[in-house]
């Protein structure tokens, strides 16, 4: 049996006894003690799994020799505490042998497992060491070994040993809040889910942009924000993940909100403040916020509300109510000045508070470029703003640590991520792929083969030359391999050598040099999604209905995720809100969101559950009725806008992030994009045309002979006539 069998009963005690004391704590003591208690507490604790970080399906390990690694995300630079992985895990031994489970964190090794039987569960809690990160990241190494035999020489391949890690693998620690303090740290500290704080359900138009650009910002991130709304007098609030100390049950706001498990509907402005007091017990625990007189004006009512039923509590819980607030509940007594981002604290949680209005500027400080120099609590930000590529040239260090150094014995790879709207502009977009590589010999003298993918397109591979010079593979971008997000794999493939059957087989070093770039070309940008975002990487507008403003954190988190799925950024934008029934009228490049069609001529129509899609005056592709919960999103205006509408009543909640690569129209549910075609070449003739690889010369080579072959034939007719006419002449001269 494995190790992790023998320790599984103590494991399974562990959930209990913490369940158990956490409810001992908050049973106990006086509200004085509970309010005390939570102005003592710097404590910040999270948990992640490996689904939040982008595993959508289990990870399996198998063969001899198999390795993973996942890099957890951590506040870079502070402390972390009480650090465990939770791994869950199943295995498999069709070929016996001795199969071995070793996990490390940060390549020291944490504990082995040795496994017999023929499969079983490998599910283990592990400890990860305290202290900082400063890259940001606790990596996880999980090693899956399988021996066959004994005899060295062996053959010692295992194809039915392997090792099936689940994605709701769990990350957990906690972090001293005190130790956040700058700007970029407490970017590094958010969740994989953070939540925006707004004033309410409507909005005025400088809020509602400032929360669009900053949620733009966080998705191009990589998180998933939710907005959320402090609840008004009169609303209805889940009560599902809120936890109310049993020494807060004699305030009636707290009382209120105790033993609920459904709906609520908010009663008083005292219980908003108790949801504000509740932080992460509740659903406004709170990561950013507008700072907006509606949600300082409604946040101090509500808390002087909620002071006002404690201060019936006597003196003792009045004084730890008054420290409490000092220190967590008054992030917006001082309202922000023009232009400024600012770290606070609410309820026990690190917020950083953006000033209506500071929106581009935020997310221009708050973009992968600047952040790193946020380094203060309390930033005005006059500019931020992303410099232009003048030079046609961009390093792919940019997008991420791509150069440097690996040690490979079978395979290795660098990956990096770049938004399309980041590097083009100007009617240039990526034309060339640029690696400047070095790789070392393996023991039999053999290099590394180097291959190059652009989106899960393989763009070229070659064996490189292993004598530790340097080698430039440039490799052509087709147009149809973009999309509005990008990313790049670099993978080097060895054939591990072993001179000796007994010899074990040893990493040789590959490079990549920090010279590698992405080259970009002149052309035009095309009337597709791609070519509408080549559009979005400069000015462009953004519009959308004054409808939308009235039922902000839903609209907010429509328009942000679709923003994302075309590359718009925060910084370029300008918000236009179109009143109702009203045609608006921009010049340059936008997005449209249900707003009616412009000059552009639009080939698709929405009518409620009717879609309707033209491919011209006379041409009608499809005509659908009944339809529910989709979006559909258009490329208008001869690729200068893209013009999103809802089909149906609702629109979809889309979970996942997608890009839109393909086509010049597009169907979305749920699940993402479940259609993308070209309307005018709905066969994508066009895209078969134009990805030949052949050069003009070999495509119309039989063109190219007959030419020649012509003028040859031209020549040799005119030499001949001109012998002819010399003869002739001679012939005259001589009679």
């Amino acid at each position: 049996m494995p190790t992790s069998h023998r320790a599984a009963r103590p494991r399974l005690l562990l959930p209990t006894v913490f369940c158990v004391l956490v409810s001992q704590v908050w049973a106990a003591g006086s509200p004085a003690e509970q309010f005390q208690e939570w102005t003592a507490d710097t404590w910040v604790n999270r948990q992640i799994s490996l689904a939040a970080l982008g595993l959508r399906s289990p990870v399996v390990l198998s063969g001899g020799d198999s390795r993973r690694e996942f890099f957890l995300p951590v506040p870079a630079g502070v402390p972390i505490d009480a650090a465990t992985v939770q791994i869950n895990a199943s295995y498999l031994r069709a070929d016996g042998g001795r199969s071995t489970l070793l996990l490390s964190a940060d390549d020291v090794p944490v504990t082995a497992n040795r496994y017999t039987d023929d499969k079983g569960d490998a599910s283990q809690r592990i400890d990860i060491a305290g202290g900082e990160r400063p890259n940001g990241f606790v990596r996880l190494g999980i090693g899956w070994s399988s021996v066959i035999s004994d005899l060295m020489c062996a053959d010692q391949r295992a194809p039915g040993n392997a090792l099936r890690l689940n994605p709701d693998s769990l990350f957990q620690y906690r972090y001293d809040r005190s130790a956040v303090r700058t700007l970029a740290t407490a970017w590094s500290a958010l969740p994989a889910t953070p939540v925006l704080l707004v004033s309410g359900k409507s909005l005025s138009p400088q809020a509602y942009d400032t929360a669009w650009r900053v949620g733009v910002t966080l998705e191009r991130a990589g998180k998933r924000v939710r907005i959320q709304a402090l609840p008004a007098v009169g609303t209805t609030v889940d009560l599902a993940t809120v936890r109310v100390p049993d020494s807060l049950r004699g305030i009636p706001a707290f009382a209120a909100l105790a033993g609920g498990s459904g709906s609520h509907r908010i009663a008083s402005a005292a219980e908003t403040g108790a949801l504000l007091a509740l932080g992460r017990n509740g659903p406004l625990g709170t990561d950013l916020l507008i700072d907006e007189p509606a949600l300082r004006t409604a946040m101090s009512q509500a808390l002087d509300a909620l002071g006002e039923q404690v201060r019936t509590s006597g003196e003792a819980a009045t004084a730890a109510w008054d420290e409490w607030r000092k220190h967590n509940g008054a992030p917006l007594d001082v309202p922000s000045r023009q232009d400024q981002v600012r770290l606070g604290v609410l309820a026990g949680n690190p917020v950083i508070i953006v000033a209506q209005g500071a929106g581009a500027r935020a997310a221009g400080l708050l973009g992968s470029l600047w952040r790193p120099a946020a380094l203060g609590r309390d930033l005005t930000v006059t500019s931020a703003n992303t410099p232009a590529v003048d030079n046609g040239s961009v390093l792919l260090d940019q997008f991420g640590a791509v150069s440097g150094t690996m040690d490979i014995i079978a395979r290795g790879e660098r990956v990096a991520a770049f938004d399309l709207g980041a590097v083009a502009g100007d009617g240039r977009y990526p034309s060339q792929l640029v690696l400047d590589v070095a790789s070392a010999p393996n023991a039999g003298g053999e290099g590394p083969v180097l291959s190059v993918l652009l989106n899960d397109y393989l763009l070229g591979a070659e064996k490189l030359e292993a004598n530790g010079n340097t080698r430039r593979l440039a490799v052509n971008i087709p147009r149809y391999a973009l999309a509005a997000r990008n990313e790049i794999r670099i993978v080097f493939l060895r054939q591990p050598t072993q001179i000796r059957c007994h010899d074990q087989p040893t990493p040789y070093p590959v490079s990549i040099q920090k010279s590698s770039h992405l080259r970009l070309g002149k052309g035009a940008p095309g009337d597709d999604f791609v070519g509408a975002s080549i559009g979005l990487a400069g000015d462009h507008a953004v519009l959308v209905p004054d409808t939308w403003l009235k039922d902000a954190p839903t609209s907010l988190a429509r328009m942000i995720r679709l923003s994302d799925a075309v590359g718009a950024t925060g910084e370029h934008a300008q918000l236009k809100v179109v009143a109702s029934g009203q045609k608006p009228d921009v010049s340059g490049h936008f997005i449209a969101f249900d707003v009616p069609s412009m000059s552009g001529g639009s080939e698709v129509a929405v009518d409620g559950g009717k879609l309707v899609l033209k491919r011209d005056s006379n041409t009608t592709l499809l005509d659908l009725s009944g339809l529910q919960r989709l979006t559909v999103a258009e490329v208008v205006d001869g690729g200068r806008g893209i013009a999103f509408r809802t089909v149906g009543s609702e629109a979809p909640d889309v979970p996942k992030p997608f890009r839109l690569a393909r086509g010049n129209f597009a169907v979305i549910d749920e699940g993402g994009p479940t259609l993308q075609i070209d309307t005018a070449d709905p066969t994508s003739a066009r895209l078969a045309d134009e990805g030949n690889p052949q050069s003009m010369w070999e495509r119309h080579m039989w063109a190219w002979l007959a030419l020649i072959g012509v003028i040859a034939f031209m020549l040799m007719a005119a030499r001949i006539a001109q012998v002819r006419r010399r003869r002739q002449d001679r012939a005259r001269v001589e009679s």
